[in-house]
């Protein structure tokens, strides 16, 4: 079918003008051309198109229900490239959005009413996890991750901004605890770990002057929810090592404080924005512009909502 729609076209054109020569002169053809080809259509189909005659060109009746039906087809076409278009300049529709659970809990909230007043709509779907996902497979529209690097190449990742990984914990589990100063002083805390009920140890890594540092642990605590973390340590239950990005509203109400060691440096991650290559729907690419933008616009600070704890005596 797909294959006859040149000569459904050339059709057309020479119904519209009822002559040869001018559709050969529009469409830059040779005049034997269009008759060849046109004589060509008409023996495929079967029937006769048009009369033919020295002096002048009519269409046959069946050349004129196809030409009707040429109509339909083309209003039909306009209609659905202008849907098209109407839908790049107007998003609609669901859009499922995986974050991890911290970032998702802290910033997003706050920020849902604001997005959907720019694009009222779309609908916003959001799973919170911090597991991989199959962005195509799972059909996410956008996955936000916090990594060092993402090498999947049948994906687009946008930086969206960049955080150190730091260690942090409570005022009151650093004064009963102390400080750790080195990384294998961690093996005498209380550290708090992303990972399943399968894994009784996990691998914290660092940098150094003198390269990569690793330390095998074996957490007090572990849980598959960054949100579940952030709470146990603010609640002084240990030691937690994430991307500093979604610790923020803790670390500035004075929940956590950062724990620097004196033989490492902090590893920087990215926060991005993962969707399928191609040209990106119109609610995505408006979502992830309008996260990049809050992002850059806000205070480090004003990025969070706060977590649901009473403020602590710290708090200003």
């Amino acid at each position: 079918m797909y294959g006859e729609l040149p000569n459904l076209y050339l059709f057309a054109k020479v119904a519209e003008s009822l002559s040869f020569r001018e559709t050969a002169t529009q469409l830059h053809l040779a005049r034997s051309t269009v008759s060849k080809r046109i004589a060509l259509f008409e023996r495929e189909l079967g029937v006769k198109l048009f009369n033919r005659s020295t002096r002048r060109m009519s269409l046959t009746d069946a050349g004129q229900r196809l030409y009707q039906h040429w109509h339909e087809i083309s209003r039909s076409v306009d209609s659905a490239l202008a849907g098209v278009r109407d839908a790049d300049q107007h998003p609609s529709g669901t859009l499922r959005v995986s974050m991890p659970s911290g970032l998702g809990s802290a910033f997003m909230p706050g920020l849902m009413g604001e997005f959907r007043s720019q694009c009222p709509e779309v609908k916003l779907s959001l799973d919170f996890s911090e597991q991989h996902v199959d962005v195509v497979g799972q059909g996410f529209d956008v996955v936000i991750r916090v990594a060092r690097r993402l090498p999947d190449s049948r994906l687009t990742a946008k930086r969206l901004a960049t955080s150190p990984r730091v260690l942090a914990a409570s005022a009151q589990y650093i004064e009963h605890h102390g400080l750790p100063g080195k990384v294998e002083d961690l093996e005498h805390h209380h550290c708090l770990a992303l990972g399943g009920p399968t894994e009784s140890q996990v691998t914290w890594s660092f940098d150094s002057s003198d390269g990569p540092v690793d330390i095998s642990l074996n957490p007090v605590f572990s849980a598959n929810n960054d949100l579940a973390l952030v709470l146990a340590a603010c609640l002084d239950v240990g030691i937690l090592y994430s991307p500093q990005v979604l610790i923020e509203n803790e670390i500035h109400l004075g929940r956590l404080q950062v724990i620097k060691l004196d033989d490492c440096e902090w590893p920087v991650y990215g926060l991005y924005a993962v969707y399928p290559k191609g040209n990106p729907a119109a609610k995505v690419r408006m979502f992830v512009d309008f996260i990049e933008k809050r992002l850059g616009s806000l205070g480090t600070a004003d990025r969070w909502a706060p977590l649901m704890l009473a403020p602590t005596s710290a708090s200003p």
